[in-house]
């Protein structure tokens, strides 16, 4: 009885590791100008989505097992995959990070600064 428990045990935990989708290997298939379809054909449905006026995001990412324990936190994920869209179609992919999250909104401001001074400026003549 206890080899079944045994066995049974090593199945479930074995079972539970196949889960995994490797999204590294995933994101090979995708492509510029790909639509949200056929992002979600090829890597299923996001674990997360960022969504703004320009861009939507789609994050993925596998749990990440300490000891036995599964802890679903994406920051802790080593696996994390961002595909960004822009007018509904694949614009980028990848590890997008803190840094590049800072960029595009130090962009943005400097963008709406650079707009604001054109319409405030007198006309030249």
């Amino acid at each position: 009885m206890r080899k079944i428990l045994i066995v049974a045990a090593l199945l479930i935990i074995a079972g539970c590791a196949n889960n995994r989708i490797d999204y590294n290997r995933q994101s090979m298939n995708l492509s510029l100008g790909m639509s949200k379809a056929d992002v979600q054909a090829t890597m299923g449905l996001p674990r997360r989505t960022d969504v703004n006026e320009d861009r939507e995001r789609w994050i993925y990412w596998n749990p990440v097992v300490m000891g036995l324990t599964p802890v679903d936190n994406e920051q802790l994920a080593q696996d994390r995959l961002v595909v960004t869209f822009e007018n509904g179609k694949v614009a980028r992919w990848g590890n997008q990070t803190l840094t590049a999250d800072m960029m595009e909104a130090s962009q943005k401001t400097i963008e709406a600064s650079y707009k604001v001074m054109q319409q405030s400026s007198p006309p030249k003549q």
